[in-house]
């Protein structure tokens, strides 16, 4: 499917590079935000300019590679189910949810992800922070789990479609809820932030895998991430088999 999808991009070369240079553009706008800020003070919530641009940084990577790979496929998945499609997914022999989840392949957004990987090492080395390998699989890993927790939600609100018929309003929640992942949980009132670390775990996206590299993360943490990570992706098989008991293909 990847294979696919990389030959397709391949035929619209100038959108590629259009869509490249479109979500570069808002990263620099990013780090003008970041720099005017930080020209009024030296730290917010106890992050400095560095440390924050860490978490930015992070925050892209995280975003672009959910949208390479997730954020296309939830979208299409709502036509299918509302237009009844979904048919010539499910006759096929593979995991249906693996199938409508994985279908295409953003190639921008993959590109895009290594322009962020680059600003976290460039503000790592401003900090004269050092990364270990081990350190540097741990930040993998939290950024793959932080991905499947973008994807779980979106995923869920993609299958609300099985009971509402049309859940396209319902989708724009996860633009609004992707905005608390960008700043540190530590300048968000008390109960929100609860909120952010439990229901809608916004800041173990982001704030978890940019606090291990800046040393302001602890092991418990980082243990939570993973379990967190792991009963919203179980939550999203669930939800998907309830919701197909409900589905009227085409020919119903």
């Amino acid at each position: 499917m990847m294979r696919n999808c990389f030959v397709r991009e391949l035929q619209f070369k100038a959108n590629f590079v259009v869509r490249f240079f479109t979500e570069s553009m808002w990263l620099v706008m990013q780090f003008i935000y970041i720099g005017v800020m930080y020209g009024q003070t030296g730290e917010i919530a106890g992050w400095n300019k560095w440390e924050m641009i860490v978490l930015m940084g992070t925050n892209y990577v995280i975003a672009q590679l959910f949208e390479a790979l997730f954020y296309d496929n939830c979208i299409r998945l709502t036509d299918q189910i509302r237009q009844g499609d979904l048919d010539f997914n499910l006759i096929k022999p593979i995991n249906t949810q693996f199938l409508v989840s994985l279908r295409y392949t953003d190639y921008a957004s993959i590109f895009n992800s290594l322009v962020g990987l680059g600003v976290i090492l460039f503000a790592l080395g401003q900090m004269g922070v050092g990364v270990s390998f081990g350190g540097a699989l741990l930040f993998a890993a939290l950024v793959i789990n932080g991905i499947l927790i973008y994807y779980s939600i979106l995923f869920i609100l993609s299958v609300w479609t099985f009971w509402i018929g049309r859940s396209n309003n319902l989708m724009e929640l996860y633009w609004q809820f992707g905005q608390f992942s960008r700043y540190p949980g530590e300048i968000y009132p008390w109960v929100l932030r609860k909120l952010l670390w439990t229901v809608i775990p916004m800041l173990v996206v982001s704030n978890v895998p940019a606090g291990l590299l800046i040393h302001k993360l602890q092991l418990g943490g980082i243990f939570y991430a993973f379990v967190l990570g792991a009963v919203f992706l179980s939550f999203t098989v669930l939800v998907w088999k309830k919701g197909l008991q409900r589905y009227r293909s085409a020919s119903s």
